[in-house]
């Protein structure tokens, strides 16, 4: 298997499941150098894939291709376009081959388009100076861009998320002293020492906000009801000497979690705990008042994550909105139970949406909360921010 098939192969698999991972389909027997190639490709496409079809549009009829043809062609231009370091004639040939092999009988089709493609930008044609909308251009479905201009009220913040949401990701390392610092060389980490001995981890910067926003201290109780993969517990722990129960009810993710705990030190850590449960029901498994600081960083469309996970452009429905504030409501009304006196409730979502922070009305309309802290951060803040809120609140009595 090539790269390319591997791609084609990959991209195929995520359109019959678009609530999947694109990163669960790109696996194969291939060396690093093929398989990151297959990945660049497969997140290159669907960053750029409303883009990349008006452009492809320009040699094609209305008649509507095949998944395997269009997804080709896909390919081929994403690497014609953005991959300027492949020679112009293998991503042709290569292209050429796949069509062969998965729908021959467009096999002509697509070394035409491919070819007229090369030449026009040969000749001097800048697909960047087409006349498209926002959503052609950047590669946001229009349902998505409305909502994003409802939130920002900002035409011209609208337009810097949508860069950012295309724009390459960075990755941020969480040192265990409480520093961060941006990793540039992501295999060279992995594979360093102070990986290995659990003294760097992979956290990008809202998620550390969040974390940095927790009050803790010595001998306190805290409870992360929706913890996996468990970065925030992680930070918590390096900062003070906590009694934790990490809880969320996916066995695979509470998997992750437990590895991540134990690279960190703390599989068998006495003062902590990692539970599988519903955060909805927390509530009938912890007794009242009984933990100093609840965090909870809520299921949510992660609407501020889009750089990281270009998928989840394709698949928001607005009506998500409306699901998942229920369901993040009837969490935290079960969270807010288990809150001492004097104790803390922290509210997160790697999302911006307004919808998404409705369930802290529970709070703000409750005399005995007092909000302490919040913050709204759109997605490519200071050129570094994911998308996200949060709200601290502190119990009364």
């Amino acid at each position: 298997m090539t790269a390319r098939q591997l791609a084609l192969a990959a991209l195929l698999n995520w359109q019959k499941d678009p609530q999947s991972h694109l990163e669960q389909h790109i696996k194969g027997n291939l060396s690093p150098k093929d398989l990151d190639l297959a990945y660049t490709i497969c997140r290159g496409v669907l960053k750029e894939k409303s883009f990349l079809k008006a452009t492809l549009n320009r040699y094609l009829k209305k008649d509507k291709l095949p998944k395997a043809t269009e997804t080709i062609l896909l390919i081929a231009a994403y690497q014609r376009l953005f991959l300027t370091k492949i020679p112009n004639y293998a991503i042709i040939s290569e292209a050429v081959k796949l069509a062969k092999q998965k729908s021959p009988a467009h096999a002509s089709l697509v070394n035409a388009v491919l070819r007229n493609l090369d030449r026009d930008i040969t000749e001097g044609f800048d697909p960047n100076k087409q006349d498209l909308s926002l959503s052609e251009r950047y590669s946001h479905p229009q349902e998505l861009i409305d909502l994003i201009n409802e939130e920002t009220k900002d035409q011209a913040l609208t337009e810097q998320i949508l860069i950012w949401d295309n724009a390459k990701p960075k990755t941020f390392l969480r040192l265990k002293n409480g520093g961060h610092e941006e990793c540039l060389d992501v295999k060279a980490a992995v594979n360093s020492p102070e990986f290995k001995r659990g003294e760097i981890y992979f956290m990008q910067l809202w998620s550390q906000a969040v974390a940095n926003a927790a009050p803790v201290k010595d001998g306190g109780n805290v409870l992360d009801l929706c913890a996996a993969p468990g970065g925030k517990s992680l930070a918590l722990l390096d900062r003070a000497k906590i009694k934790l129960t990490a809880c969320d009810l996916s066995e695979a993710r509470l998997e992750t979690l437990r590895e991540n705990f134990a690279r960190l030190g703390y599989s068998n850590a006495p003062n902590v705990t990692i539970t599988k449960l519903d955060a909805a029901e927390a509530d009938k498994h912890f007794p009242p008042n009984s933990f100093d600081l609840v965090l909870l960083d809520a299921p949510c469309s992660s609407l501020g994550t889009i750089q990281r996970n270009p998928e989840l452009r394709w698949r928001f429905k607005i009506d998500q909105l409306s699901e998942y504030a229920a369901l993040q409501k009837s969490i935290l009304k079960a969270a807010q139970t288990l809150v001492a006196p004097q104790g803390y409730l922290l509210y997160a979502v790697c999302s911006f949406a307004k919808k998404e922070r409705e369930a802290i009305d529970l709070l703000r309309q409750d005399k005995n909360w007092l909000l302490k802290e919040e913050k709204l951060t759109y997605p490519g803040e200071q050129n570094l921010f994911d998308g996200g809120y949060f709200a601290l609140f502190q119990k009364k009595k």
